[in-house]
C-alpha cells in the first residue's frame, strides 16, 4: 500500500518544505497559528521532510522537542522522506499526522556519497546536498502523491533570498507546481526568523545543514565541531582522505577544515582526538589519474575535470606508507609524507601550467573510496597524454 492510499494523498494540494533550519521552521510554526488565515487547509496540506542523514543532533532534537507536538496537536501531515540507494528510488520513512520522531538517515545520506567518492561538499555553484538528497527526492515523492493535479509548494526562503526564490521559479519543472515564499512576503530575514522561535520556544535555533560543514560564519561553525568532536573526527577524516586525492579538494577551498584545529589549543584537542581515531581505520593505496580539459563553449577556460581512481591494495596505514615509499625512491618518483597523519603521496605525474593537462599520483588513504572513472576515461587519458608538449 503507497502512501497515497495510507493517508489520503490523493486530496494534497499544498506541500510545504521543512528543512528543520530557522526560516522554514519560523513560518511553519506561525503558520500553524492560524492556518486558515495563511491560506491552509491542513486536511489537504503534506509538511515534507526530505532526510539527507547528516543533521547536527541539535537541530533534530529541538524540531522534535517543539514542532512534532504542534503537529501531532493539529495533526498535520508530516512525511519523512529520504534516497534509498545511488539511483533515483525513494525510501519514506514515516508518514503520520502523529508523528513520534524525526528520523535521522535513510538507507542513503549525502554521507556515503562522499566518502565512496573520495570528495567533499562544494561550498557554490549547484550543491549536491540539495540536488540529490532534496529536490530530486522530494520532486520524486510529489510525483508519486500528486501526480497531474496543480498544487502549491512552501520553500522557506526568507527576506534576504529573494535570488534564490528566483532561481527555484526559473528551475522548476512543473507546470503545474506554483512556489509560494511566504517569509519573502511577509519581510522576514534570518535575524526576524530567528527571533520568532527565541520568543516562542525561548531556544536559540542553530541553522539547518545538509551535511555537517558550514556554509556561515566559521567560529559559529568551529564551536559547534567541538561541542561534538565524533562529528568533527568524521569531517576531518573525510576532508584528509578527499585531499590525499586532491591536494585542491579542502573544504573551504583555499583553507582546510583541518587547518582550524590547534594541537595547542584545549578546547580543540578532543577534536583532533576524534580525527586520530578515525584515522585509525583500514587504509588503501590508491592510484589517480585525472585530465584537466579545456571547456568546449570556451577554450580559455577549464572543462569539467574527469577522474580515475583505482583502489590498489588495503592494509595499515605505515605498511603501505613504507611500502610506496621504498618503490618510488628506487624509482625516482617525488614523495611527500605527511609525519603527523600518515599519509604518503608519490607523483607520477603533476599537472601543467596550461591547459589541457593531465596529473597522476599514487598515495596512500583511508580506504572507503570505491573505484571509479567514466566509461570514456582511457580513451581521453590516452588523447590528452599524446597531446601534452
Amino acid at each position: 500500500m503507497n502512501a497515497a492510499s495510507r493517508t489520503g494523498g490523493a486530496n494534497v494540494e499544498l506541500v510545504i518544505n521543512w528543512g528543520l533550519g530557522v526560516d522554514s521552521t519560523a513560518y511553519l510554526v506561525r503558520m500553524l497559528e492560524d492556518p486558515s488565515a495563511h491560506g491552509v487547509d491542513l486536511a489537504r496540506t503534506m509538511v515534507l521532510h526530505e532526510l539527507t542523514g547528516d543533521e547536527w543532533p541539535a537541530t533534530r532534537a529541538h524540531a522534535a522537542q517543539y514542532v512534532l507536538p504542534l503537529l501531532r496537536e493539529h495533526r498535520v501531515r508530516l512525511v519523512q522522506v529520504a534516497r534509498a540507494s545511488r539511483s533515483l528510488e525513494i525510501a519514506v520513512m514515516d508518514d503520520s499526522r502523529q508523528p513520534e520522531r524525526i528520523i535521522e538517515r535513510g538507507p542513503w545520506a549525502l554521507w556515503d556519497e562522499y566518502e565512496s567518492n573520495g570528495t567533499v561538499p562544494q561550498q557554490g555553484g549547484i550543491r549536491l546536498c540539495s540536488l540529490h538528497a532534496k529536490g530530486e527526492v522530494g520532486d520524486a515523492l510529489i510525483a508519486q502523491e500528486i501526480g497531474d493535479r496543480p498544487f502549491r509548494q512552501v520553500m522557506g526562503f526568507n527576506a534576504d533570498e529573494v535570488s534564490r526564490s528566483r532561481r527555484d521559479e526559473a528551475a522548476s519543472k512543473n507546470p503545474l507546481r506554483q512556489g509560494v515564499y511566504p517569509l519573502i512576503a511577509w519581510g522576514w530575514g534570518r535575524e526576524r526568523c530567528e527571533a520568532f522561535l527565541y520568543e516562542r520556544f525561548g531556544v536559540r535555533w542553530e541553522k539547518s545543514c545538509c551535511f555537517p560543514v558550514s556554509m556561515g560564519a566559521m567560529d559559529a561553525h568551529l564551536d559547534r565541531m567541538r561541542a561534538h568532536p565524533d562529528i568533527a573526527g568524521r569531517v576531518l577524516r573525510l576532508e584528509y582522505t578527499s585531499v590525499s586525492l586532491n591536494p585542491q579538494a579542502r573544504l573551504f577551498g583555499r583553507r582546510s577544515l583541518l587547518e582550524q584545529f590547534d594541537p595547542g589549543r584545549a578546547a580543540d584537542r578532543p577534536v583532533l582526538a576524534a580525527f586520530e581515531e578515525e584515522l585509525a581505520c583500514p587504509w588503501a593505496l590508491y592510484h589517480v589519474r585525472r585530465i584537466l580539459p579545456v571547456a568546449k563553449a570556451d577554450p580559455t577556460r577549464r572543462g569539467r575535470a574527469m577522474r580515475s581512481v583505482e583502489r590498489v591494495d588495503v592494509g595499515r596505514a605505515s605498511a603501505l606508507g613504507r611500502r610506496l615509499q621504498s618503490v618510488s625512491e628506487r624509482r625516482g618518483v617525488p614523495v611527500e609524507i605527511d609525519e603527523r597523519y600518515g599519509r604518503v603521496r608519490a607523483w607520477v605525474q603533476r599537472r601543467g601550467p596550461a591547459l589541457p593537462t593531465v596529473e597522476e599520483l599514487m598515495v596512500t588513504a583511508p580506504f572507503q573510496v570505491r573505484d571509479k572513472k567514466v566509461p570514456h576515461f582511457e580513451r581521453e587519458w590516452a588523447a590528452h597524454r599524446r597531446s601534452r608538449p
